[in-house]
This record gives structure tokens, C-alpha cells and sequence, in this order.
């Protein structure tokens, strides 16, 4: 698979994390009484937590496919020629 194809799987998944963050902030507004007004507000806490979370793994998986972008870039832009090959031109 390409870091292309990759990079936007990411871009996807990381849409998705940000609608569920708004859904989860939005929820904040339905009115709640007493223990379940601190119940729901302990869930929705915990929720943004995890989605920050997610956020912070996504953003360690964008750097990580830049590092493999940059390495396919040289890797291609300086091929080596296979062991035992005479001096092969590269296109």
C-alpha cells in the first residue's frame, strides 16, 4: 500500500475522530439532574480523553508515514543497482 493511500486512510479516520469529538461536546448540552448530570459528565470527560487520544496516535501514525515518504523518495531517487549487475542505468 502507498504512503498516498495510507495518508488518506488517516485523513478518514481522523475526520471520524473529530465528528465524534463534536457529537460528544454537543451532547454536553441535554440537561441532566443530579448523580446522572455528574455521571454524564464524567462519561463525556472520559470520551474526550479518548478521542484525544486517538488524535495524538493519529499524529504519531502522519509522522511515521512522512519518515516512509521521504525514505521511498531517496530509496527511488538512488536506486542501487542488484548485487551481481553490471553498471545498470537507471531510469
Amino acid at each position: 500500500m502507498s504512503t498516498t493511500a495510507i495518508a488518506a486512510a488517516l485523513m478518514d479516520v481522523r475526520a471520524e475522530v473529530w465528528a465524534a469529538q463534536v457529537a460528544v461536546v454537543r451532547a454536553g448540552t441535554a440537561t441532566w439532574a443530579g448523580d446522572a448530570a455528574d455521571a454524564a459528565e464524567a462519561r463525556r470527560h472520559d470520551l474526550l480523553t479518548d478521542l484525544r487520544r486517538c488524535l495524538d496516535a493519529l499524529d504519531a501514525a502522519d509522522r511515521l508515514v512522512d519518515a516512509a515518504r521521504h525514505a521511498e523518495q531517496r530509496c527511488v531517487a538512488g536506486r542501487v543497482a542488484p548485487l551481481g549487475a553490471r553498471s545498470v542505468a537507471w531510469a
